[in-house]
């Protein structure tokens, strides 16, 4: 397996995801202004009752949050990472590192393998998640999943779902076919940590979710379509117009992301559900909790802040973040995770018609909504 490009690929992925305008329209802002909570004028409780701790991979977490995985692979990542790491550490969330096949690729580099180690060396005391992408499983043996693995002493295995990005990349890999399903049943046998199966960033549907559930697997990261478009970062890499064009075609492609959680809950009730893609404040955080997600991801906003304006800045968006969510929850009425999940909800008409062709009947999945707790 080899990759000539993967090194210089990682950076400018990381300066187009920065410096330019890959976001789906609007970034879902109308669906979600579309969820309403109801504003409890006596919410029973204090502000300083507010508690969103949870569990998450044997880790106690101060908020339902994980910084999702972007970088590594090049020495020019390092400082990312390393920043990251740090954060995910001073607030005590969890951590993804960026896909791995270049730890693979590149097992003899040191440099290369500390731009992945750094984030456990930092980040002792909260989980981190490893990253590969499922076409290339195909290319790997179970020795080197171990490998990624233990590398970074992962608590568990992201392993991605990128076809919208692959088909558009100039190098892109559009094997998905069924011997991928071979492998992660393989996988799943082999390692000793959960897998997580994820989106980048174009959702996951019921019948993804149901597919792999059925295969075993607990943990998912929907990554719906309200934040960074990889099929519009890619476009930025793309010299073929045709492909160009094809691009800006399916610039609004995917399962946006509140809906995603609700496909991913109905389809697999008592799995642990990460809702990431456009989780840009505190409020969309806590209307995704109430969906009946168990955990946000949050990628571009903090890797922007901390590309642009450093540590400082990334700090005061997680502080922001997390203050807003329990004020948000504070207003609701709900002092924990757990209630959260039980709060009330109003869809749009145009979500409600959704759900029902899509044969989700609303009332039957506010029952399983709570999943995990």
């Amino acid at each position: 397996m080899s990759d000539p490009n993967i090194r210089n690929r990682k950076i400018e992925h990381i300066r187009i995801v920065v410096e330019k305008d890959v976001g789906f329209p609007n970034e879902c802002s109308e669906i979600y202004d579309e969820i309403r909570l109801i504003h409890r004028a006596f919410p029973g409780i204090d502000l300083s009752d507010v508690d969103l701790s949870t569990r998450f991979l044997n880790y106690e977490l101060s908020a339902p949050l994980m910084i999702s995985g972007m970088t590594g692979g090049d020495p020019v990542t390092t400082k990312y990472n390393k920043k990251l790491a740090v954060l995910a550490e001073e607030f005590r969330i969890a951590i993804g590192v960026g896909s791995e096949r270049s730890l693979i690729i590149h097992r003899d580099e040191n440099e290369i393998i500390r731009s992945y180690k750094v984030v456990r060396e930092i980040a002792k005391d909260v989980p981190v998640i490893g990253n590969i992408g499922a076409n290339t499983l195909l290319d790997l043996r179970n020795e080197d999943i171990s490998y990624i693995i233990s590398s970074i002493d992962a608590d568990a295995l992201a392993i991605h779902l990128n076809p919208a990005q692959e088909a558009i990349q100039p190098e892109g890999d559009t094997r998905f076919n069924a011997k991928i399903l071979e492998r992660i049943e393989e996988i799943l046998d082999h390692i000793g940590v959960p897998i997580i199966i994820k989106e980048v960033g174009n959702g996951l549907s019921y019948e993804d979710v149901s597919l792999f559930y059925s295969m075993g697997v607990r943990f998912f990261d929907i990554a719906g379509a309200c934040g960074t478009n990889w099929i519009l970062v890619e476009k930025y890499r793309q010299k073929d117009k045709i492909t160009t064009t094809i691009a800006d075609h399916l610039s609004s492609w995917g399962v946006p992301t509140p809906i995603a959680i609700i496909e991913a809950r109905a389809a697999a009730p008592d799995s642990f559900i990460i809702a990431s893609g456009g989780v840009y404040d505190g409020l969309r955080a806590i209307k995704n909790i109430v969906l009946g997600a168990d955990l946000n991801g949050v990628a571009r906003p903090l890797i922007r802040e901390i590309y642009l304006r450093g540590l400082n800045a990334g700090k005061a968006f997680l502080e922001t973040m997390i203050k807003e969510m329990k004020i948000v929850s504070f207003l609701i009425g709900a002092k924990s995770i757990s209630e959260l999940k039980k709060k009330p909800f109003i869809l749009s008409s145009d979500m409600l018609s959704y759900l029902e062709q899509r044969g989700i009947d609303l009332r039957e999945y506010k029952e399983i909504r709570g999943g995990t707790e």
